[in-house]
């Protein structure tokens, strides 16, 4: 088990032996404390504890461990004696707990913008049901707050969002989407806040391709009509000339 948090740093080592009847349960934790910043208040302790009981315990300030019971007292003295334990105890105040509490500080400063894009499913039509999808890629802390705008207006409803997914190398990532019927005309967008972000970022649905689409089916069908009419004529212009030949003959 492994815990951070401002001020405590938690590792814990857990032992379970199992008989026939009963189960014993061995617990090593460490626990790393600190307030200041520059970690010069930092105590380390290990507590040994067994089936929920504290047996003994290492505290830094006093750089021994101590006894709580007949066996705990024991095994203090005998660690007390340990020269490489104690001197080891030592060295894991820096190793295990300030250098966990760096990171930990340094991570808490450090704000990555998230890379938002907006985008609607291949189906999409105006005066149908769709789906529009809004990404948030790559931003850390992880906190972080998406909405749909509709014209300017918060949108409330037929939203889902997926839950904040670690991209396992202290980013994040989180997407929503919105069901809506589209209407021409309508602007939709997506608001991301983040505390790397000085203002709310809104990235605004690009509805090109659906207008680029409805352009290309009308300009489609007006040159299927334009064809059909130059045809058409042709035709019939064919079909008087050759009426006008039948007639001549007919008169001679």
């Amino acid at each position: 088990m492994r815990t951070l948090g401002l001020g405590l740093v938690l590792v814990g080592f857990v032992f379970c032996c199992v008989s026939s009847k009963d189960v014993y349960v061995f617990q090593d934790i460490d626990e790393c404390e600190f307030i200041r910043e520059d970690l010069s208040d930092m105590v380390y302790t290990v507590k040994l504890v067994f089936n929920q009981k504290l047996l003994c315990s290492y505290d830094s300030r006093l750089g021994k461990y101590v006894g709580y019971d007949e066996l705990g007292i024991r095994s203090a003295e005998h660690f007390n004696n340990q020269s490489w334990k104690m001197k080891q105890r030592k060295e894991e105040l820096e190793t295990i707990c300030r250098a966990n509490a760096r990171l930990y500080i340094k991570s808490e400063k450090r704000k990555v913008p998230p890379v938002v894009s907006v985008r609607s499913n291949s189906k999409a039509r105006y005066g149908q049901l769709t789906t529009l999808e809004c990404h948030a890629y790559d931003f850390y802390p992880q906190a972080i707050n998406i909405t749909w705008l509709l014209d300017g207006s918060e949108v409330t409803g037929d939203v889902v969002s997926t839950e904040l997914m670690d991209n396992g190398d202290w980013s994040y990532q989180m997407h929503s989407y919105l069901e809506l019927v589209l209407h021409r005309g309508v602007s939709v967008s997506c608001r991301v806040e983040h505390s790397a972000l000085e203002e709310p970022l809104v990235c605004l649905w690009d509805s090109t391709s659906l207008d680029t689409r409805i352009i290309k089916l009308a300009v489609g069908c007006s040159l299927f009509f334009i064809g059909l009419v130059v045809t058409l004529s042709a035709a019939y212009w064919h079909y008087k000339k050759q009426h006008r030949g039948f007639t001549s003959l007919a008169l001679h």
